[in-house]
């Protein structure tokens, strides 16, 4: 069991007459005087997102930003217990703090044995396209990637948060001494002036794995209990590490298969659809099929020369749309199969990067 002390139903709010980004107490009252226990981290020294992470989150407290998160099923959301209590919305995808599709809050749920993580249900499946939770080992010297909306100077109340997502490339490394569990969290950056802020914790910490980005981490606080930002690494949630308890709440959210055969192996039914870069379709037609039987599915996707177009097959379990296999490679085309049991099941396909038409050929069983 963690030592540290979680705030109860605290959220960083949006000051609407400073823009300031601050930790709040209840319902977005001002900041309270720093100290060294509730420092929680953002994004300093970074540069601006370099493209759009569709799964990337912003928790709103009606209509108000004060998180990040990563959306790993149409229908959940990660991010850290200190964060919610009063999140009322979410939006997702985008890169600037009004973008994205916005999905209503239904539960919210804490982690773990006082755990720094959480997780939230939407009210509506979203359309964008989730992040694979990383079967990657996170060691000392993993390459990463944080990113935030959160204020990018170092002392608490010093600067606006910035409008345009931020990110930071950086690793994993040692020195984390705040009731530090290596289980189960993550020790991120260093003292180079460049790291994580006050501001929406919460938010994700990626890795590059099988051409594509996997979430590692949700950001939980200070490395060092420092109050002044980017001083010392920050620690991270291990997300992977909670995964049976994750799956508990959301079903099987589906390992990593790898990419499929290549296209043109379908002979079924066919659909076709136009995406621009960061948008999702669903087929068929927008909707879902039964199959009756055990027996394999496949789906072999053509999208435009030169991009970057991803298929997943989702299966209901009950309460959400999981995503049971994928073909997420950096190609244009994909080939999924899977040998599944009885049940409804839908086609995402999602624009990554490039736009334009996509043809999808299916079969089931």
């Amino acid at each position: 069991m963690r030592l540290r002390k979680i705030a109860a139903a605290v959220l960083a709010a949006v000051t609407c007459t400073s823009g300031l980004i601050a930790l709040a107490g209840p319902a977005l009252a001002a900041p309270p005087s720093s100290t060294a226990d509730d420092v929680q981290p953002f994004i300093i020294g970074g540069e601006p997102a370099t493209e759009n992470y569709s799964f990337y989150t912003k928790l709103l407290s009606n209509g108000r930003f004060g998180c990040g998160g990563s959306l790993i099923a149409p229908l959940w959301v990660v991010t850290a217990d200190h964060c919610i209590g009063s999140v009322t919305s979410v939006r997702i995808g985008g890169t600037t703090l009004g973008a994205g599709e916005t999905r209503s809050v239904v539960q919210q749920i804490g982690g773990p044995s006082g755990y720094d993580i959480a997780l939230l249900k939407l009210g509506s499946p979203s359309a964008q396209a989730p992040i694979t939770i990383t079967e990657t080992a996170l060691n000392t010297g993993t390459a990463v990637r944080i990113m935030g909306h959160g204020q990018t100077c170092p002392t608490r109340g010093c600067g606006s948060a910035p409008n345009q997502l931020m990110q930071l490339d950086t690793s994993l490394v040692t020195g984390c001494t705040a009731n530090f569990v290596p289980s189960h969290e993550l020790c991120v950056g260093d003292e180079s002036g460049a790291g994580a802020c006050y501001g929406d914790s919460g938010g994700p910490l990626v890795v590059r794995a099988n051409n594509r980005w996997e979430l590692g981490g949700a950001t939980s606080r200070a490395g060092r209990n420092n109050p002044e930002c980017a001083t010392a690494p920050s620690i991270y949630m291990k997300v992977p590490a909670f995964l049976s308890w994750i799956e508990g709440h959301t079903g099987d959210l589906g390992g990593d298969p790898g990419p499929g055969p290549g296209p043109g192996n379908c002979s079924g039914e066919t659909f076709t659809g136009t995406l621009s870069s960061g948008s999702s379709a669903y087929q068929p037609n927008g909707s879902y099929y039964y199959s009756a039987a055990s027996g394999t599915h496949r789906g072999c996707l053509t999208g435009p020369s030169g991009s970057d177009y991803d298929l997943y097959l989702q299966k209901w379990n009950g309460s959400t749309w999981a995503t049971v296999k994928s073909g997420a490679t950096e190609a244009a085309n994909e080939t999924v199969e899977y040998a599944g049991t009885a049940g409804y099941y839908r086609w995402q396909v999602h624009a990554y990067s490039g736009s334009g038409s996509y043809t999808l050929k299916t079969d089931k069983p």
